[in-house]
């Protein structure tokens, strides 16, 4: 499958205490009671993730209508469909499988950290980036 393009989110990793981390469809998070959590997981529901040629990756999130006069007050640029960039990051194809790099540095145990992460696909075919899929838009 073609990496470069749009991806746009199809699931969310939640905790749950008798499975661990479950990923979540969007129709099964817009079927739970408002609670708190479920208004931020609704929020990430809204991210989307570009890979561009030349290994650079977009992470952008839309702004809730309510937070647009904060967020452009801090900075921000927000897109004509409500969005704004959250992340921006490196990724490449090495043997066949897709890395990005959020740039962590440091050490665990004494050896430095790897700022490249694996993104696997799951059993839909949704692209598995931490506690997001995304599905290419």
């Amino acid at each position: 499958m073609n990496i470069i393009g749009t991806w746009k989110a199809k699931k969310v990793g939640m905790f749950d205490e008798e499975s661990g981390t479950v990923m979540r469809t969007i129709e099964e998070i817009m079927a739970m009671d408002e609670t708190d959590e479920i208004i931020e997981v609704k929020q990430m529901l809204t991210i989307t993730v570009v890979f561009s040629e030349g290994g650079k990756l977009e992470m952008r999130i839309v702004v809730p209508p309510e937070e647009v006069e904060a967020a452009l007050a801090d900075g921000a640029v927000i897109a004509e469909d409500g969005s704004t960039t959250m992340m921006e990051a490196e990724w490449k194809i090495e043997n066949g499988e897709i890395f990005y790099n959020l740039g962590d540095e440091g050490e665990i145990d004494g050896e430095p950290i790897d700022p490249w992460i694996k993104a696997d696909y799951d059993e839909d075919g949704c692209l598995v980036m931490t506690n997001l899929a995304f599905e290419k838009a």
